[in-house]
């Protein structure tokens, strides 16, 4: 399978998320957020070397679309995070009730950038032996 590669820029990005590209208000939060979703991907993704993925020529780092896709929701998802804090996935007031995520839920939050990132992820895992 030939994926189409493009390099990942924060206008790409601000398109994906729905920001107009004037607004630049988010701009150092969007730019942190968008290498933090490509140290994730670079992590999730490794049947890909991002070694290869530099352009000789340009120097700049281009990316399968589904890789791109994959950063983008996996920043919605951060920025979700960030809206409703750790933690407390949900509240509520006269009698006080409150839920409270799990590790597992880091999962079913990142699903979506997962989805994107399979067809470049090994199901198989190596451990090391002994402790």
């Amino acid at each position: 399978m030939h994926w189409l590669v493009i390099n990942m820029t924060l206008d790409e990005l601000k398109v994906l998320l729905g920001i107009p590209l004037d607004d630049d208000s988010q701009d150092v939060k969007l730019a942190l957020f968008l290498e933090s979703g490509l140290l994730a991907a670079q992590k999730y993704c490794d049947k890909l070397d991002f070694m290869q993925l530099i352009d000789p020529i340009s120097g700049k780092l281009e990316l399968p679309g589904p890789v791109k896709l994959g950063i983008s929701e996996w920043v919605k998802s951060q920025q979700e995070i960030a809206e409703r804090g750790t933690g407390v996935t949900s509240e509520s007031v006269p009698g006080m009730s409150q839920s409270f995520g799990s590790a597992s839920d880091q999962f079913t939050v990142f699903a979506t950038a997962h989805a994107h990132w399979a067809p470049f992820h090994s199901q198989i895992k190596f451990y090391k032996a002994g402790r």
